[in-house]
């Protein structure tokens, strides 16, 4: 009976967790399709509305180093909660926007509010589980995740087309209040009581451990670059698809969903490889794919004709590449910070999140292709971790 009970509870953990890592990307997914006519809503060129997606990723990282230490301080429970009820309350002022900076102000709330579901998701499996059974829960984590591209812009879509952009953010607060409302009743908290006398909040010598850990900044290295291609893609595919190609919205979400739809697979399937082939291995698999990937964009950016499957095909590479090798990444990075993964889903969430942001707002505002931008992330990014030989790399990472 008590099996029983633990079974149930931890079956009820786990669909939680995958209910708040799924506020970020429908955070970014409901809404592409919306983007043109957004831009046309708003006054303003379709790049304006771009910066929003870059903006809402980057509160999310660096809104994870001020979150992580209140999820360790306080616990997870807490701060669940709490990003719940910002997402819910971004998402209602996202809706009710009347300019651009009204809406870049929801977009950073809900940013927050994301990061703080998120943080809690990843530092709740390392709580919880140990390292190789985390490994391949962060990847069936990281299949909702990547589950939300498949359905949000469809959905998105659909809900453009018959109720104008504002109702995908009304989904969205929807969405919110009902998770806010399981959380309350169902959400146990999964920190351990600490073993240490309470320091300062906020200090530098929380971070510094991990910031100086090679294992930690290899592994956030790769997380980064990966993150910072598809956000590049995430980015330019509504111009590409909808303005260059002539896509329609439902067009968009079709093309965009297939492509999240084999991301799911992958993500699905990478536990299988994991206990197979190990996590290290299955790290430098998904760097062989990114680095596959942008010397597909680079060569279709410079010899091919544009269309939708010279465009979404190296896409594909490198996202079933990055789903099958996120989940081994990111266990290896947290694994030996035990007394602070909070801190540390933070700075690691910095990197991926932040610091993807930063790149890609960078290529994207200098005009370059986004099939240029994202083989040029590969090349300077990719490639010198890639070079690093598996005795060197397993060295740096230990």
């Amino acid at each position: 009976m008590k099996s029983a009970a633990s079974s149930r509870s931890q079956r009820w953990l786990i669909g939680l967790l995958m209910g708040l890592v799924t506020l970020t990307p429908m955070g970014i997914d409901i809404y592409l399709p919306s983007l043109p006519a957004m831009a046309d809503g708003f006054g303003q060129p379709v790049s304006a509305l771009q910066a929003s997606i870059t903006l809402f990723i980057f509160a999310v990282g660096v809104g994870q180093m001020l979150i992580g230490p209140l999820a360790d301080r306080y616990g997870r429970r807490p701060v669940a909660l709490g990003g719940a009820l910002a997402y819910l309350a971004g998402s209602a002022l996202g809706a009710a926007a009347t300019s651009l900076e009204v809406f870049y102000a929801a977009r950073i709330i809900q940013g927050l509010g994301a990061c703080s579901a998120s943080l809690v998701a990843f530092a709740a499996v390392r709580d919880r589980f140990s390292p190789a059974v985390g490994a391949r829960v962060y990847s069936y984590l990281n299949g909702a995740l990547c589950s939300v591209p498949a359905l949000a812009p469809m959905l998105g879509g659909v809900l453009a087309v018959h109720a104008g952009w504002r109702s995908t953010f009304v989904f969205m607060v929807a969405f919110a209040l009902a998770l806010a409302v399981l959380l309350a009743k169902r959400f146990e908290e999964t920190r351990a009581a600490p073993t240490q006398p309470r320091g300062a909040l906020y200090s530098l010598r929380r971070y510094l451990p991990i910031v100086a850990s090679g294992r930690f900044l290899y592994f956030a290295m790769f997380g980064m670059a990966g993150m910072a291609m598809i956000l590049v893609f995430v980015s330019a595919a509504p111009v590409v698809l909808v303005q260059q190609l002539g896509y329609t919205e439902l067009g968009f979400s079709a093309w965009f969903g297939g492509n999240a739809a084999i991301n799911i697979a992958a993500f699905f399937l990478a536990p299988t490889f994991i206990a197979r082939y190990g996590r290290h291995t299955m790290v430098r698999v998904g760097m062989a794919a990114l680095l596959l990937a942008s010397a597909m964009h680079a060569a279709a950016w410079a010899w091919m004709p544009l269309s939708a499957w010279i465009f979404m095909l190296p896409v594909a590479v490198l996202t079933v590449g990055f789903s099958l090798a996120l989940g081994s990444g990111l266990s290896l990075a947290l694994e030996p910070f035990a007394e602070r993964a909070g801190t540390a889903a933070a700075v690691y969430g910095l990197f991926q999140m932040s610091g993807s942001a930063v790149i890609a707002t960078v290529l994207l505002d200098s005009g370059m292709a986004p099939q240029a931008a994202m083989a040029l992330i590969g090349a300077v990014i990719v490639v010198p971790l890639l070079c690093l030989s598996p005795g060197m790399a397993r060295r740096l990472a230990a």
